[in-house]
Protein backbone atom coordinates (compact mmCIF):
# COMPACT_ATOMS: atom_id res chain seq x y z
CA UNK A 1 0.00 0.00 0.00
CA UNK A 2 2.67 2.35 1.02
CA UNK A 3 4.61 1.37 -2.44
CA UNK A 4 1.00 2.13 -4.48
CA UNK A 5 0.85 5.40 -2.59
CA UNK A 6 4.55 6.32 -3.56
CA UNK A 7 3.71 5.44 -7.12
CA UNK A 8 0.62 7.50 -7.38
CA UNK A 9 2.32 10.69 -5.59
CA UNK A 10 5.12 10.10 -8.30
CA UNK A 11 3.10 10.15 -11.33
CA UNK A 12 1.26 13.17 -10.45
CA UNK A 13 4.57 15.25 -9.92
CA UNK A 14 5.61 14.38 -12.75
CA UNK A 15 7.81 17.26 -14.72
CA UNK A 16 5.54 18.56 -17.56
CA UNK A 17 6.50 21.60 -19.43
CA UNK A 18 4.87 24.41 -20.76
CA UNK A 19 6.51 26.35 -23.49
CA UNK A 20 6.01 30.31 -23.05
CA UNK A 21 7.11 33.09 -25.44
CA UNK A 22 7.62 35.54 -23.32
CA UNK A 23 7.73 39.65 -24.02
CA UNK A 24 10.19 41.72 -21.98
CA UNK A 25 9.74 45.46 -21.27
CA UNK A 26 11.44 47.77 -23.88
CA UNK A 27 14.12 48.12 -21.12
CA UNK A 28 14.94 44.80 -21.65
CA UNK A 29 18.20 43.43 -23.46
CA UNK A 30 15.83 41.31 -25.53
CA UNK A 31 12.37 41.74 -26.28
CA UNK A 32 10.90 38.11 -26.74
CA UNK A 33 12.05 34.79 -25.83
CA UNK A 34 10.38 31.45 -25.74
CA UNK A 35 11.45 29.41 -22.81
CA UNK A 36 10.03 25.54 -21.85
CA UNK A 37 8.84 25.86 -18.16
CA UNK A 38 7.47 23.41 -15.86
CA UNK A 39 3.95 23.57 -14.86
CA UNK A 40 3.96 23.08 -11.61
CA UNK A 41 5.96 26.35 -10.94
CA UNK A 42 4.04 28.60 -9.51
CA UNK A 43 3.45 32.36 -11.21
CA UNK A 44 6.21 33.66 -8.78
CA UNK A 45 8.61 30.86 -8.92
CA UNK A 46 8.48 30.48 -13.06
CA UNK A 47 9.04 34.73 -12.71
CA UNK A 48 12.22 33.29 -10.68
CA UNK A 49 13.02 31.01 -13.04
CA UNK A 50 12.36 33.54 -16.09
CA UNK A 51 15.15 36.07 -14.38
CA UNK A 52 17.58 33.43 -13.52
CA UNK A 53 17.44 31.50 -16.38
CA UNK A 54 18.32 34.73 -18.70
CA UNK A 55 19.97 36.67 -16.35
CA UNK A 56 18.30 39.50 -16.10
CA UNK A 57 16.36 41.67 -13.22
CA UNK A 58 13.61 39.95 -10.58
CA UNK A 59 12.41 42.65 -9.17
CA UNK A 60 10.19 42.32 -6.30
CA UNK A 61 6.87 43.53 -8.43
CA UNK A 62 7.26 41.55 -11.13
CA UNK A 63 4.85 39.64 -12.78
CA UNK A 64 2.91 37.71 -15.67
CA UNK A 65 0.36 39.34 -17.65
CA UNK A 66 -2.21 38.37 -20.03
CA UNK A 67 -2.46 41.56 -22.38
CA UNK A 68 -5.01 39.86 -24.45
CA UNK A 69 -7.35 39.54 -21.36
CA UNK A 70 -5.51 42.32 -19.47
CA UNK A 71 -5.51 40.36 -16.48
CA UNK A 72 -2.66 39.67 -14.17
CA UNK A 73 -1.73 35.92 -13.43
CA UNK A 74 -1.60 35.27 -9.49
CA UNK A 75 1.44 34.46 -8.02
CA UNK A 76 0.63 31.78 -5.84
CA UNK A 77 -1.09 30.24 -8.68
CA UNK A 78 0.49 26.76 -10.52
CA UNK A 79 1.23 27.37 -14.28
CA UNK A 80 -0.23 24.48 -14.85
CA UNK A 81 -4.06 25.50 -13.31
CA UNK A 82 -4.00 28.39 -16.07
CA UNK A 83 -5.86 26.45 -19.17
CA UNK A 84 -4.11 26.80 -22.67
CA UNK A 85 -1.76 29.18 -20.98
CA UNK A 86 0.71 27.90 -23.84
CA UNK A 87 -2.27 29.14 -26.50
CA UNK A 88 -1.66 32.95 -25.64
CA UNK A 89 0.83 34.30 -27.68
CA UNK A 90 2.72 37.25 -25.79
CA UNK A 91 2.45 36.82 -21.56
CA UNK A 92 4.60 39.82 -20.68
CA UNK A 93 6.94 40.01 -18.09
CA UNK A 94 6.74 43.24 -16.61
CA UNK A 95 6.23 45.08 -13.27
CA UNK A 96 3.10 45.48 -11.70
CA UNK A 97 3.03 49.44 -11.63
CA UNK A 98 3.39 49.53 -15.39
CA UNK A 99 0.31 50.72 -17.32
Amino acid sequence: LVVDCWLLYSREKKMSALVLRIKFPPTYPLIYKTLRIDANLTVLEAVHFIAETLNIPSEANIGLYLPDEKRWLDDDTPLSTYDRLQDWENIEYKSRTER
